[in-house]
């Protein structure tokens, strides 16, 4: 018989906050990051206004917070943020669903827009798994930039395509919370919207 597939997105639907903003109020400190917010106002603006796509407001975020880091020393700060601090703003509406389909023997998979590197180790002591942006390393040291295109949109559904064949499961369950989910959810046989926000 063949398994079932549960495919949920994370910022706002596991998580009650944006990992990223918190990943790097974690990484630079609430300061640095307010710094970054006014420094990349225009930006910001042209986001909300839809004139411009948020990946490539990420990434000039994170090539100005990450350029140059030490992948070492990155990895180890993404793992204590992962492991000790993500844990304190999640639903439990929405763990316990995951849990609920791990006991049920579903494939279990988180598809996010948040770069791996914080996600990961979470992921992995929740044995899920995960597909998520990734960032670039070269030499020892990230460049900021992303190694793949943000995973948000047709992309979700790209990148889940590409690690499996959605013929392989029974029924496909989604859970997301906004625009970039959309094309995640059109793939399920039970997509779930916004249903873990209170």
């Amino acid at each position: 018989m063949k398994r079932n597939l549960a495919l949920f997105d994370f910022d706002g639907t596991i998580s009650k906050k944006d990992s990223m903003w918190e990943f790097l109020k974690f990484y630079s400190g609430k300061n640095k990051v307010y710094a970054l917010f006014l420094t990349h106002a225009y930006w910001f603006l042209l986001m909300y206004f839809n004139i411009t796509e948020k990946g490539k407001i990420k990434e000039k975020i994170w090539v100005s917070s990450f350029k140059n880091a030490s992948v070492k020393q990155f990895q180890i700060k993404a793992t204590s943020f992962s492991l000790n601090i993500l844990p304190t703003f999640l639903y439990k509406e929405a763990l316990e669903k995951l849990r609920e389909h791990q006991n049920n023997g579903d494939r279990v998979i988180v598809v996010s827009a948040s770069a791996e590197d914080w996600l990961q180790p979470w992921c992995e002591i929740n044995n899920i798994e995960l597909i998520a942006t990734k960032l670039e390393k070269k030499d020892g040291k990230l460049t900021g930039k992303m190694a793949t295109l943000n995973c948000k949109g047709p992309e979700k559904t790209r990148r889940i395509k590409e690690l499996l064949n959605l013929d392989d499961y029974q029924s496909i369950y989604a859970y997301g919370d906004s625009e970039g989910d959309k094309e995640m959810l059109q793939i399920a046989t039970f997509p779930n919207y916004r249903i873990f926000k209170k």
